[in-house]
């Protein structure tokens, strides 16, 4: 895990004119990493982003802001070009504009210290302080592709999601989040994913293995032998009577076993 420097220094290679509010800098020469948070997660670089975040939001409560720009950063990436992480400048994006301080704050921290590629995990772990703090609960909904917007679909769903939620006593008083997610392996259906409660009622590609699957391996036929035509000589006569010999010896041990 990489050792945080004492100034904000870092900042000024990756994006020359960026210049941070003097409350997010007392914050990240700070012990923040220390302090109490709502859930218990093993440390990593992605874990101290995510509680800088956290931290930066604490005190106005405004948690949803952050969720917020990691929405607006992953519908901004396709956009962007494929090893953006290292080679766009964070604050020159048009789509990052109107994230808030301390997300602008964390990327331009993230990318001088190259690990942009680090930010699904710092969505992920942020988000599940915020679950933890807020008593939410976020059920994975996984469709085929072209099917976010079946509300009949996603209705169902939910309302299997929330069955698991009603059923499990560690979820009461808890509020569930939905959050529909595609996955290209599905035909039809979905399938829900409740904090490791997994309920599958999609339909996969089994077509395309349908017919390998119905072959019997077990039952494999007899090969068919073919009787050599040798040359008229004692050489081959002899190597044929002995060949022959071993032939009638495999049909014998093809027929009774070994």
């Amino acid at each position: 895990m990489f050792r945080r420097l004492s100034m904000c220094v870092p900042f000024a290679t990756t994006a020359r004119f960026y210049t941070p509010s003097e409350e997010l800098k007392k914050l990240y020469a700070s012990d923040f990493e220390r302090a109490q948070f709502p859930a218990n997660i093993v440390p990593s670089d992605s874990v101290t982003f995510a509680k800088f975040l956290y931290k930066a939001v604490e005190p106005k409560g405004s948690f949803d802001t952050i969720l917020k720009d990691f929405q607006t950063i992953a519908a901004a990436i396709p956009k962007l070009p494929v090893f953006w992480q290292r080679t766009v400048v964070v604050s020159e994006v048009k789509e990052f504009k109107s994230l808030s301080a301390p997300t602008t704050f964390t990327l331009e921290w993230m990318q001088s210290n190259g690990m942009l590629d680090l930010l699904p995990d710092v969505a992920e772990v942020y988000e599940t302080y915020v679950n933890a703090k807020m008593k939410r609960v976020t059920a994975k909904i996984y469709v085929a592709p072209g099917k976010e917007q079946d509300r009949a679909l996603v209705d169902k769903a939910k309302r299997v999601a929330e069955q698991v939620v009603k059923d499990n006593k560690q979820f009461a008083g808890y509020t569930l989040v939905p959050k529909v997610m595609v996955d290209r392996s599905i035909v039809e259906g979905f399938a829900v994913d409740v904090q490791g409660t997994y309920v599958n009622e999609a339909v996969g590609r089994t077509k395309e293995t349908q017919a390998s699957g119905e072959a019997d391996y077990t039952n494999i036929p007899p090969p068919r032998l073919s009787k050599t035509t040798w040359e008229d000589n004692i050489e081959t006569e002899v190597l044929r009577k002995y060949l022959d010999s071993l032939s009638l010896y495999d049909a014998e041990e093809l027929k009774n076993g070994v």
